[in-house]
């Protein structure tokens, strides 16, 4: 029986001891608080936020933020997911990686190598087109005192497809304007230059 109660005495210190602050951090309410909106926060997040949607014809991406503005925090959170898009449409990776490896000692038993190793990558994302997305779901949930948005987007590649062929047609039809506008000039020009020419041989036959 001793034995079974100093076990439930020292389970019971580390449950204790699992949700003390460290000191000097915060106090124990402090904490107790954040634990518990971050337990409520997994407990109300929406199951496609993690489980993101798969298909071939379509890119999927998810943004979430927390603002003590309703609008606002779908605003934040449809432009981080719109930052996943388009990195996940367009993105480029630049990559270096340094390894440097130098002996030291002569004999067997004071030799070593010394090995340095170095990388950095760089993810570029340069004017990304992605218009033509839509929110798929949206969820707003309370933080606190604070909303708490999930947004899941939907680019479809047939969405996009369209919204390029839209994107062209007017650049067409503003090329075709430019261009009529030119020739137009030109003839004005050449109507121009003609009627000149007629006055200088008109004028030359007078002289004449």
């Amino acid at each position: 029986m001793k034995k079974f109660v100093m076990l439930g005495s020292v389970l019971a210190l580390g449950a204790c001891s699992a949700v003390t602050p460290p000191p000097g951090t915060m106090t124990k309410s402090e904490f107790e608080y954040r634990t518990k909106q971050v337990e409520q926060q997994i407990d109300n997040m929406p199951k496609w936020y993690t489980n993101i949607p798969k298909e071939d014809d379509a890119v999927y991406a998810v943004g979430t933020a927390k603002t003590p503005d309703l609008q606002l925090s779908v605003d934040i959170a449809v432009l981080a997911a719109k930052t996943t898009l388009a990195d996940r449409v367009d993105s480029r990776i630049r990559s270096q990686l340094k390894t440097f490896k130098g002996k030291i000692g002569a004999t067997d038993f004071d030799s070593n190598v010394i090995e340095e190793f170095e990388q950095v990558t760089r993810n570029l994302i340069a004017d990304a087109d992605v218009a033509g997305y839509t929110v798929k779901e949206n969820v707003i949930v309370q933080n606190g005192t604070q909303y708490r948005a999930y947004v899941l987007l939907e680019y479809r590649n047939d969405v996009a497809a369209q919204v390029i062929k839209t994107r062209v047609a007017k650049n067409n039809a503003l090329l075709a304007k430019l261009k009529s506008t030119k020739a137009w000039e030109e003839l004005d020009r050449n109507v121009e230059a003609q009627k000149s020419a007629e006055v200088d041989e008109l004028q030359a036959l007078n002289s004449n």
